[in-house]
């Protein structure tokens, strides 16, 4: 038991912090609707994975929730093992007594993965919290899976070039068609400016701090897709918060 709670304790910590250049990764996966009640503090939750990732019988994984209603949906709901795989599925049996909290659908299992050696950038920080993001359309930028099987730094590149049009293209579009939607940012770095109008503006090193600041404080973003130039519009909105780096 000991030595399963070490585990837990030292996923839980390198989940929460931007993880360096390595072939193993903590990466969070999303569990499916189907779970059973093994006892009233065990339920034995499913992981479906696609064509190209694998778990291991025994591995461990720590089981949090993601932002539903509340900020506390996001705190650590317990721990397991892998116990049984069937074709694309794992089945986890999750320890839930000491939260209190039984596991729901969409919940993340937190494990350490082997990986390829791919480009270890923002948008690999971001899939790592299984956090989506999409063009104003609906079109996911990226696979949450896939990037980790093969991504460079022109994948990279590319996508933060399409976010950055993205944001300025939403901003451009609704300053046209509904001035009073230019909100007058209160805080912050951009404070007085309209947050269409700083849209407009957005270049790469702006996309970036936002992209650091939602791999760093993942907790409201986790386990979603989000379009991109909405939450980014929300993040000027309540003051553009940056990573302090010491």
């Amino acid at each position: 038991m000991k030595n399963i709670l070490l585990g837990v304790m030292l996923l839980l910590a390198m989940a929460s912090f931007a993880q360096p250049d390595t072939a193993k990764w903590v990466r969070a996966f999303p569990v499916t609707d189907y779970m059973v009640d093994i006892s009233d503090s065990i339920r034995l939750v499913q992981v479906e994975l696609p064509e190209g990732t694998s778990f291991k019988e025994k591995q461990l994984g720590l089981l949090k929730g993601i932002y539903r209603d509340a900020q506390q949906d996001t705190g650590t709901i317990g721990y397991g093992r892998c116990h049984l795989i069937k074709g694309h599925y794992y089945y986890f049996t999750i320890n839930h007594k000491q939260s209190g909290r039984k596991p729901k659908a969409e919940d993340l299992l937190y494990t350490m993965m082997d990986s390829k050696p791919v480009y270890n950038g923002a948008i690999t920080k971001l899939a790592s919290h299984f956090i989506g993001l999409q063009e104003v359309g609906g079109s996911a930028l990226y696979d949450r899976y896939q990037v980790f099987l093969a991504w460079t730094k022109t994948d990279e590149n590319n996508v933060i070039d399409s976010i950055v049009s993205d944001i300025n293209y939403t901003g451009s579009y609704f300053l046209q068609s509904d001035a009073a939607m230019n909100q007058q940012i209160k805080s912050g770095r951009f404070a007085g400016k309209g947050v269409l109008d700083v849209m407009m503006a957005t270049g790469k090193d702006e996309v970036f701090k936002f992209l650091e600041y939602m791999a760093i404080k993942p907790n409201l973003y986790a386990g979603h897709e989000w379009k991109v130039a909405e939450i980014f519009a929300t993040w000027l909105v309540s003051g553009a918060p940056a990573v302090i780096k010491e």
